[in-house]
């Protein structure tokens, strides 16, 4: 098992505990995936953001089932994840028309 393998493993089993919704895609960009959206999620964690708003953001978040994506944003400010699956009516409440 290398290294990647086991860091995989282990956010595969933290994001199970956690409850959060299994990803999707090619069977090698899953684990990738499921590593890539932990590290976003620990980004949102690690911010100023009061509770309330983490718990918003990691919501939208969430929704987000494909692994290609969360590789895709891997390289991209954590709020991208969360901005890209917000729905229309939470972009209203939050930044206006």
């Amino acid at each position: 098992m290398s290294d990647y393998d086991s860091v995989n493993a282990a956010n595969a089993e933290a994001a199970r505990a956690a409850g959060w919704p299994d990803l999707t895609g090619a069977p090698k960009q899953i684990p990738w995936g499921i590593t890539c959206r932990a590290d976003k999620m620990r980004e949102m964690e690690a911010s100023d953001l009061p509770e309330t708003e983490k718990t918003r953001w990691c919501e939208a978040m969430l929704r987000e089932a494909r692994a290609g994506a969360w590789i895709d944003y891997r390289n991209q400010p954590w709020p991208v994840a969360g901005l890209a699956n917000f729905t229309e009516e939470e972009r209203v409440a939050r930044f206006g028309s």
